[in-house]
């Protein structure tokens, strides 16, 4: 008995020891998408805390059937002995097949696994451009997408069965075909509603198109906001052409400004055209730069007066709100869960900071009296033993850690423009001191000097990120939009910059404007890549020069239009 006794205990020691190795827990490894690639489409946002891929389809891609030929990952673990992180990827299961055909017209969920199983989500959305206009119109068409409606608008008197149809699109260009088509649609006029069937990949749509009176003489037909133009028309006599002209003036100021007075069509149509004006200078770098004249152009969110002058005297006035323009992503910093605030900036989905594990505290999320709301982004320099410096910072790209020793950011984030802004206002409060620390040459100050902070902004058209590294050894990738318009990765079309050379006096936050000077007023970004926020606590801490001690508070990001 003693002996079964003695088996008996053995083997209990065996089972409690097996479920001691059952319960020891699995790493927790974060798994994320990185990217998708494919053809017909960009890749517009990914967030990390949604878990959620926003891909925005080109206008001829078939919704259907879009096509996807990899999806790529990464992966985060608080556990910093798991430095192999493509180990982790490449054991990444998925749920379904992430390559091929896909119809996005409903969201394509997906979960990926390894020790934990993370549900993600690809959306689409598709732009189309869509006109509707006829000859002689009065002001813009309301297009309502949803409804798959269109209403024009003629001056009251205007014969609504002999209505010319000046431009159809409600699909996507070159493959969309109509039924009636717009000649058809002119040879038996706009009485009544029409209905028009519009087919594309396959599939028809059925649109209601109006065209009605209205009480507006003068008004803006069309406007483009990234080129600050648009196009104002009003109803004339032939007597009046002559000596007809149309004015405009952002409501609130005193001086009306001319358009570009265009013809009469056989509608008594007279068309006038608002362009921007710039200033030409340069900058301290010696390179040439145009700066927007706010009163002259058209521009997101404002509104405008309009007038038609005939013979000197005012017949018409009306007034027009242009549509808001741009926002940036969290400017109000509110979100005390943003990336920058953190150390997992690898995948930062706009804001990232430099935040590691020697300085965890380069920005944080704080309050200051004066700025928006309840929250701002706190930058604080630290003093790590191996490098020396490490300015506070916060910027749109991402950061992270090559070796133990150095940093690297990727300056930029993906943003889709659609006003040309002419500067980006913001709140801050720093505290600046003298440089104690020098690590690195090529600094324009050096110790005993005043320390300088800096805020940028710089509209990109890059179809890479600009990777900056620096550490113990020398930086590479140094770069300052105000002294080149371009590098490796493309253009910089326009930048405006601050440098804080003093500490903020008062105990308040300041609002300034950082206006934007433009290399090239014709461009527009198409690249991946196109927008650069930066903000430092020292501008030359990439060479590890600065002062240790400095701060900076800042907040309300917004373009000023």
């Amino acid at each position: 008995m003693k002996y079964f006794r003695i088996l008996f205990s053995a083997a209990a020691l065996l089972l409690a020891a097996s479920c001691i190795d059952n319960d020891v827990p699995y790493p927790v490894v974060e798994l994320r998408i990185a990217g998708v690639e494919g053809s017909g489409f960009t890749v517009s946002g990914i967030s990390i805390a949604n878990r959620t891929v926003a891909l925005t389809l080109d206008e001829k891609t078939d919704i259907r059937k879009v096509g996807i030929d990899k999806v790529t990952f990464d992966v985060a673990t608080s556990n910093p002995m798991m430095t192999d992180t493509e180990s982790f990827i490449g054991q990444i299961k998925t749920s379904r097949p992430l390559s091929g055909e896909f119809d996005l017209r409903s969201p394509l969920y997906v979960t990926l696994s390894l020790y934990q199983d993370y549900e993600w989500t690809i959306v689409a959305e598709q732009p189309i451009e869509r006109a509707f206009t006829v000859a002689g119109q009065i002001g813009a068409t309301v297009i309502d997408a949803q409804k798959r409606t269109a209403t024009a608008y003629v001056a009251k008197g205007t014969n609504l069965g002999d209505i010319t149809v000046t431009r159809l699109k409600l699909g996507p260009a070159d493959i969309t075909t109509y039924s009636p088509t717009a000649e058809e649609l002119s040879a038996s006029g706009f009485e009544t509603m029409r209905f028009v069937d519009a087919t594309y990949h396959g599939t028809t749509e059925r649109w209601t198109l109006h065209v009605e009176h209205t009480d507006l003489k003068v008004a803006f037909r069309e406007t483009d906001l990234w080129n600050n133009t648009g196009v104002i028309t009003a109803m004339v006599t032939e007597e009046e052409y002559p000596n007809a002209v149309i004015q405009y003036r952002v409501k609130g100021t005193d001086e009306w400004q001319a358009t570009q007075k265009g013809e009469r069509d056989e509608t008594g149509l007279f068309t006038a055209a608002v362009t921007p004006e710039w200033t030409n200078s340069t900058n301290a770098a010696g390179l040439p730069v145009k700066r927007l004249v706010r009163t002259k152009g058209v521009y997101a969110g404002q509104t405008y007066e309009l007038r038609l002058l005939v013979n000197g005297e005012a017949t018409e006035t009306s007034e027009y709100t242009v549509p808001a323009g741009d926002v940036i992503p969290d400017g109000n910093m509110e979100n005390p869960g943003l990336s920058c605030f953190t150390q997992e900036n690898q995948n930062a989905e706009f804001w990232a900071s430099g935040n590691n594990g020697f300085a965890k505290e380069l920005c944080t999320s704080a309050a200051f009296d004066g700025m928006g709301g309840s929250r701002c982004a706190l930058l604080k320099a630290s003093a790590p033993l191996i490098v020396g410096l490490a300015a506070g910072n916060l910027m749109s790209g991402i950061f992270y850690k090559d070796g133990m020793t150095t940093g690297v950011v990727e300056f930029g984030q993906p943003y889709t423009w659609t006003a040309r802004p002419s500067g980006m206002k913001v709140k801050y409060h720093a505290t600046v001191g003298i440089v104690n620390q020098t690590k690195h040459s090529g600094a324009p100050i050096g110790k005993g000097d005043q320390d300088k902070a800096r805020i940028f902004v710089a509209i990109v058209d890059w179809n890479a990120r600009h990777r900056v590294a620096s550490g113990t050894g020398a930086p590479t990738g140094t770069w300052d939009p105000t002294e080149t318009t371009a590098t490796d990765e493309g253009k910089i079309i326009a930048c405006g910059s601050l440098f804080i050379d003093r500490s903020t006096a008062g105990d308040r936050m300041t609002e300034i404007t950082l206006p934007l000077d433009f290399y090239d007023t014709q461009a527009r970004p198409t690249g991946k890549y196109s927008i650069v926020i930066s903000c430092s606590t020292s501008a030359y801490g990439d060479f590890m020069v600065g002062c240790t001690t400095n701060t900076m508070y800042v907040d309300d990001f917004e373009w000023v239009y």
